[in-house]
């Protein structure tokens, strides 16, 4: 039993005198060592992405008013334009707007 007191006692007094030791150490080499690790971040080019300046909401309304009294199922962006799938009296439509003019294609 006092040989385990013994024990702790110099890991207690060894931690007291080497932690602000420890606390102090700042590596030089590990810092450079962790950015070659690192993976390098990719930031994407927005000038390459299709701009839509209409809303789908917006080509939505302009389908809706193309075909009064129809409701709106889906509204989908493709290829610079939206489709707007619409049913009028039971029929399924489908209404390309141009998502840059507002225009039906």
């Amino acid at each position: 039993m006092l040989r385990s007191l013994k024990f702790v006692a110099i890991a207690l007094a060894t931690l007291l005198v080497v932690e602000p030791a420890i606390a102090q150490y700042q590596p030089t080499i590990r810092p450079q060592i962790l950015r070659k690790l690192a993976p390098r971040v990719i930031e994407p080019n927005l000038n390459l992405l299709p701009e839509a300046r209409i809303a789908p909401s917006q080509a939505a309304a302009i389908a809706q008013a193309e075909f009064p009294g129809s409701k709106i199922l889906k509204v989908r962006p493709r290829r610079g334009a939206y489709d707007v799938i619409l049913v009028i009296n039971g029929n399924v439509i489908r209404v390309r707007v141009d998502w840059n003019s507002g225009s039906i294609l």
